[in-house]
C-alpha cells in the first residue's frame, strides 16, 4: 500500500486540529449563556437595588428628618440613616451598570458572580437593619409603630410629637374645648377622637371613637368602626397605666392598638359573614328521600 503524501498527511492533521478546537468551543461555556444566567440569578437583586434611592432612599431620608428633629437622641439614627443613604446611591449606581452590561452580554463577567452575591447579603443587612429603625423613626403605617421607645415623655406638645415621630401617618390633629384629640390616619384609613380624662395633669381614664375615613360609607362600615373604638377603649385603661398617666403615651398607644383591633374584628366579620351566608343559602331538595317517602305511602296504601 502506498502511504499518503507528506501535503496529505499535513491537512489530516490540520482537519484533526481544527475538528478538536471546535470540539472544545461548543463544550466552553459561551458568555451570553452566562451572562443569561446571572440575570436568572442575580436580576432581582439588581433591580432591587436599582429602585432603591426612590424606595428605601424616601425611608432612610424620613429617619434622617425625624432623628434631627430629635435632636441628640437620634443621633446614632440618624448618622446610620446618612451613611446607609450613601451606600444606597452609590451601588444603584453600580448595579444599573452591571444590568446594562448583562443585557448587552459583553465586558468581563468572571467577578461578577461574587459581586452579586454581596449585594444580595447587603441588600439582606439592609432590610433587617431598616426593619429595626423605621418603626421607631419613620413607620409606613400606624400599626407598624413602635411607640414604646419615645412616647413616654412629658410634654405640652402632644400634636408636635406625634406629627414628629409618625410622620405621614397622621394627618391633621386638633384639640377641642374639652380637650379630646381629633387624630386623621391617612395610610390606615381612619379618623380617631380619643377623650381623656384628667386629675392633677395625670390621665385617668380613656375612652375612643374611630370612623372610616374618606369617601362615604355605608351603615355597615360605620357599626364596624363603632365596634373597634369599643374594643380600644375596654383597652384603654392598660394603656393608661403603661403611660403612666402620660398624655402623649395614652394617645400613642391608643392610636397603635386601633389597626390591630381593626384587623382582629375584620377577620371575624369575615368568619360571620361566610355563616350567615351559609345559613340563608336555599337548601337542594333530597329527591331521593322524596322518592322514597312517595314508596312508603304507595306501599302501605296498597
Amino acid at each position: 500500500t502506498r502511504r499518503p503524501s507528506k501535503k496529505k498527511q499535513a491537512l489530516a492533521r490540520k482537519r484533526s486540529r481544527e475538528d478538536s478546537e471546535v470540539v472544545q468551543e461548543a463544550k466552553r461555556p459561551r458568555s451570553s449563556d452566562s451572562a443569561r444566567d446571572l440575570l436568572r440569578e442575580h436580576g432581582a437583586t439588581l433591580e432591587w437595588w436599582r429602585a432603591a434611592p426612590a424606595v428605601i432612599g424616601r425611608r432612610l431620608r424620613a429617619i434622617i428628618d425625624a432623628a434631627t428633629a430629635a435632636g441628640s437622641v437620634g443621633d446614632e439614627a440618624r448618622t446610620w440613616a446618612s451613611d446607609a443613604l450613601q451606600k444606597v446611591d452609590k451601588i444603584e449606581k453600580r448595579a444599573t451598570s452591571l444590568h446594562k452590561q448583562l443585557e448587552a452580554r459583553s465586558g468581563n463577567l468572571s467577578e461578577l458572580p461574587g459581586y452579586c452575591t454581596k449585594l444580595k447579603e447587603w441588600k439582606a443587612d439592609l432590610e433587617a437593619k431598616l426593619g429595626k429603625r423605621a418603626p421607631q423613626w419613620a413607620p409606613s403605617s400606624i400599626g407598624e409603630a413602635a411607640v414604646e421607645s419615645w412616647c413616654d415623655v412629658a410634654t405640652n406638645d402632644v400634636a408636635g410629637a406625634l406629627r414628629a415621630r409618625l410622620g405621614a401617618c397622621v394627618g391633621a390633629i386638633s384639640q377641642d374645648a374639652l380637650g379630646a384629640y381629633r387624630v386623621e390616619c391617612p395610610r390606615d384609613s381612619f379618623t380617631a377622637t380619643l377623650r381623656l380624662q384628667t386629675s392633677n395633669g395625670q390621665v385617668t381614664r380613656a375612652w375612643v371613637t374611630t370612623v372610616r375615613s374618606g369617601e362615604r360609607s355605608p351603615a355597615s362600615s360605620y357599626d364596624f368602626w363603632r365596634r373597634v373604638g369599643d374594643e380600644a377603649t375596654e383597652a384603654a385603661d392598660k394603656c393608661v397605666k403603661k403611660a403612666g398617666g402620660s398624655t402623649l403615651g395614652t394617645v400613642a398607644r391608643l392610636l397603635v392598638a386601633i389597626p390591630l383591633f381593626r384587623d382582629a374584628l375584620a377577620s371575624t366579620a369575615a368568619a360571620r359573614h361566610k355563616a350567615s351566608v351559609e345559613r340563608s343559602a336555599p337548601r337542594v331538595p333530597d329527591f331521593a328521600r322524596a322518592a322514597r317517602l312517595l314508596e312508603r305511602e304507595r306501599v302501605r296504601a296498597s
